[in-house]
C-alpha cells in the first residue's frame, strides 16, 4: 500500500513544470503514491483559454510523466480562480493526502505561496526546488524527542523502503544557554542528549531502515538543519507541522516555516493525525480521548 493514496501536483505551466512532473513520476513508479492528479490554475478571467491550457497540460504530462506499468493514468485539471484557494478546495474535494509543488529559489512570491499552502492545507505538502534530483537515498528528520517528532520519524521510515536503499538521519539540534559553563559540560550535555535519543527511538518500529542519530549545537535550528542537509547530502527533509488540534491545520512551527523559505533540497511538511480534524471529529475520536490530547 502506498504511503500516500492520492497525490495532487500543482503546476505553473512554466519551464519548471517538467522537473516536478518527472519527480511525481518517480514517486509513482516506486509505489510511494497511488492516484496522481495534475492541476493548473488559471487567473480569474482566463477561462476562455482553458481548453488549450488543458491540451498543453496533457501533452506536458505525457512527455515527462512515467508511471509504473500497473499504475493508472494521471488526471489532468485546468481550473480558474485564486491559486491557493483552488488548490485547497481541490485537495478537500478529492480527499488528497499529499500535495506536490515546485519552487524557484529566486521567486519570493512562489515561496510565500507555498508557505501559505503548507500552513492551510488539510494534508501533507512536499516541496521540490527546481534543481533537485529525482531520487531519494538519504532522508534527514529533525527531532526534538516529542511524540510529534516520533510521528514524523515513523513517516520517514515508512517512506524509505519505497525509495530503495535509504538511510534516515535523525537530527537533534540543541543549544547550551548557560551564561557560565565549564569545559567538560559540553560532554555532559551531549551524553544527556544521547540518552534522551535512546529512550525516544526505542518504541519506534524502524523495520530494516537504518536510522543514524546526529547531534548538532546551534541557536538557529532551521539554519543548522540546512547546514547538515548540505553536509550530509540529504535528498529529502521530513518535518512536522505544529500541534494536533484543528487550529494546527493552519499553523506551522516557526522552524518548519523558516526551513520552507530557505530549503535547497526537497522538504516534506507532514500533517500528523488529528491536524485537520474538525473539533467534533476530534472530540468523538477515541484515539484522541484516550491519549490525553487536547483539542482546544
Amino acid at each position: 500500500m502506498p504511503c500516500f493514496q492520492r497525490l495532487m501536483v500543482g503546476l505553473t505551466r512554466t519551464g519548471g513544470d517538467a522537473a516536478i512532473i518527472r519527480y511525481a513520476g518517480m514517486l509513482r513508479r516506486c509505489g510511494a503514491v497511488g492516484e496522481v492528479r495534475f492541476v493548473h490554475v488559471l487567473p480569474g478571467g482566463a477561462l476562455a483559454s482553458a481548453s488549450q491550457s488543458l491540451t498543453d497540460l496533457q501533452a506536458a504530462v505525457k512527455a515527462h510523466f512515467s508511471a509504473a506499468p500497473q499504475g493508472g493514468q494521471p488526471f489532468c485539471d485546468v481550473l480558474e480562480g485564486p491559486l491557493t484557494d483552488v488548490l485547497l478546495s481541490q485537495a478537500a474535494e478529492h480527499k488528497v493526502d499529499l500535495i506536490l509543488v515546485g519552487t524557484n529559489r529566486d521567486s519570493t512570491g512562489r515561496r510565500t505561496l507555498i508557505r501559505r499552502l503548507a500552513m492551510k492545507a488539510p494534508c501533507s505538502v512536499w516541496i521540490v526546488p527546481e534543481d533537485a534530483g529525482d531520487s531519494v537515498r538519504r532522508i534527514l528528520v529533525p527531532i526534538d524527542f516529542s511524540d510529534h517528532a516520533a510521528d514524523t520519524l515513523r513517516v520517514a521510515v515508512s517512506l524509505a523502503p519505497f525509495c530503495g536503499q535509504v538511510e534516515c538521519l535523525a537530527l537533534h539540534v540543541y543549544f547550551n544557554e548557560a551564561v557560565i559553563t565549564y569545559e567538560e559540560y559540553d560532554q555532559v550535555l551531549r551524553g544527556q542528549e544521547e540518552e534522551a535519543y535512546r529512550k525516544f527511538v526505542a518504541p519506534i518500529d524502524c523495520g530494516s531502515v537504518p536510522v543514524r542519530p546526529l547531534f548538532e549545537e546551534g541557536p538557529n535550528v532551521a539554519r543548522v538543519i540546512g547546514r547538515v542537509a548540505e553536509r550530509e547530502a540529504a535528498d529529502l527533509i521530513v518535518m512536522g507541522t505544529r500541534g494536533r488540534s484543528r487550529s494546527a491545520a493552519i499553523l506551522l512551527g516557526s522552524v518548519t516555516e523558516e526551513a520552507i523559505r530557505e530549503t535547497r533540497v526537497p522538504l516534506l511538511a507532514v500533517k500528523h493525525f488529528g491536524a485537520h480534524l474538525t473539533v467534533l471529529q476530534a472530540l468523538l475520536d477515541p484515539r484522541l480521548r484516550h491519549s490525553g490530547v487536547h483539542t482546544d
